[in-house]
């Protein structure tokens, strides 16, 4: 089955006290710190007992969208990446058809299933 934008691809970023959030942090100063270091606002947020994954977006731009992971029981941030199309350009449409699309709400129930095939973000 051919997916609107590839094959999809999940990198490993940072731990939560990389960016100065410690590990009893709520969840609500850890993504508005999340936020504030991406110069970001999170337009969605869908909370899972093991992960919250995140829409990330630019005030003001609607077509800024990255879509990211939290691991809630490792403290881990990742980035969702799509071969084709940008990864920082989604708009809230988009973002829910590739919830659907790729059943991004499978990998944030149950994170342990992708962390075995994690790669490096791509370097600009």
């Amino acid at each position: 089955m051919l997916r609107s934008r590839g094959n999809m691809s999940i990198y490993h970023l940072f731990h939560a006290e990389e960016i100065g959030v410690s590990k009893d942090a709520n969840l609500d100063r850890l993504v508005k710190v999340f936020g504030q270091m991406s110069e970001g606002t999170a337009t969605r947020w869908i909370q899972m007992p093991k992960a919250i994954l995140v829409l990330l977006m630019v005030p003001d731009n609607p077509a800024s969208g990255a879509i990211y992971i939290y691991d809630r029981v490792g403290q881990q941030f990742y980035l969702i990446s799509f071969d084709q199309g940008s990864d920082d350009t989604l708009t809230i449409p988009e973002f829910e058809d590739l919830l659907g699309e790729y059943r991004l709400l499978d990998w944030v129930s149950n994170p342990s299933q992708f962390q075995a095939s994690l790669q490096e973000p791509p370097r600009a």
